[in-house]
Formats: C-alpha cells, sequence, structure tokens
C-alpha cells in the first residue's frame, strides 16, 4: 500500500508540474505572438492614430507589457504614396526625418542600422501596445523605394540612402536633404537637426 500510495503522490506531482509548464509556456507564446503582430501591423502605418486602431492588445497582454527603457523601441513609420507622407508630416509642428531606401542597396542596409539608432535617441520611444512613452525632437520615417517610385522622383532623391528634413505641421516644406555616404553622415544628421530646432525657436 505504501509503494502505491507513493506511486500515485510521484504521478500526481509530475502531471502537476507538466500543467504548469504548459499554461506558463503559453502565456509566454501568446505574448510573443501578440507583440510580433503588433510590430508587423504597427509598421505598415504612418500615423499614430491609424497604428493604434490597428491593435488593441488584450487585458492580459497589456499587463505583461512593460513600460521600461529597456523595452522600448524606436518610433519610424512607414510611409506610402503621397497621401502617406502628407498625413505623416501633419501630425505636429516638430522636424520629420525620413529615410529613403532602396531594397537592393547595401549601403541602405548598413544605414537603416544607424538610422534606427538615431530614431531611437532622438525620436519617439513606443512600447509593445504602441503607445509611445517617451516624445523625442524629432519624428521618425522612411520610404521603400520599389513601392513609392512615383513619391521619390516627385521628391527629386536620385541617390540612395538619403534623408529628407521637413518642416512638420506643413506639407512639403523640405529643409535639408542629406545624402548619406559618409562615415559621419550621423554627426551631420545630428548637425543639421540641431540647428534647424534652433533657428525655429
Amino acid at each position: 500500500m505504501a509503494y502505491t500510495s507513493n506511486n500515485t503522490l510521484h504521478l500526481r506531482t509530475l502531471l502537476f508540474a507538466a500543467v504548469a509548464f504548459i499554461v506558463v509556456n503559453s502565456i509566454s507564446k501568446c505574448h510573443a505572438f501578440a507583440t510580433s503582430s503588433y510590430y508587423v501591423m504597427h509598421h505598415k502605418a504612418a500615423t499614430t492614430s491609424q497604428r493604434k486602431s490597428n491593435y488593441y492588445p488584450l487585458p492580459l497582454f497589456r499587463e505583461l507589457i512593460t513600460d521600461d527603457d529597456n523595452d522600448l523601441r524606436a518610433d519610424i513609420a512607414v510611409i506610402k504614396k503621397q497621401d502617406g507622407l502628407d498625413d505623416f508630416l501633419k501630425v505636429d509642428d516638430r522636424l520629420c526625418v525620413i529615410k529613403l531606401y532602396a531594397p537592393w542597396c547595401k549601403k541602405c542596409r548598413a544605414f537603416g542600422v544607424k538610422f534606427r539608432k538615431l530614431a531611437t535617441e532622438n525620436g519617439d520611444r513606443m512600447n509593445a501596445a504602441g503607445e509611445v512613452i517617451r516624445s523625442g525632437d524629432a519624428r521618425f520615417g522612411e520610404i521603400e523605394y520599389s513601392s513609392n517610385v512615383k513619391l521619390c522622383k516627385s521628391l527629386k532623391v536620385k541617390k540612395f540612402p538619403t534623408v529628407l528634413i521637413f518642416r512638420g505641421g506643413k506639407v512639403n516644406e523640405k529643409l535639408s536633404e542629406i545624402v548619406c555616404n559618409k562615415q559621419s553622415v550621423i554627426e551631420d544628421i545630428l548637425a543639421e537637426m540641431s540647428q534647424l530646432i534652433t533657428s525655429s525657436t
């Protein structure tokens, strides 16, 4: 009898451990899925209002989302067509820093990492729920050439990657154009941003 009782207790312990593992693993996967799903949907929208309308996390997921600085990511809007650009520029009056790139361009891929770091340090930062937690000095966006040939031609961009800086709150008031072909390009962009922000105050 003692052997049978111990055996039953052992089986119950194993069963409880297995159930606990499945529950914890399921919650973790659901959270990862919700976060990744939001990330894809968020970056298909150009404006904050469009991004918020794309996704509403369940209360359970929202409790798992933290607003810690280490968990925040750069808010870089994906801009498509002229209407998307106009909507992006009209959100507020901060500077709008926009990267134009081509998918086949090796320099664009290398610059993309630097641009994301620039946006993280100087732009808005959001949590996994799409809420802007830290506001920056400027807003950041990007335009991919192959999906927006007409728009890129209208902006008269001939080389990639290129960064355009616009005055926010107005449509098509381009203040600066920087071809990103130098090692010091981030310093050049920061210097230009600083000068434009100072001149507008």
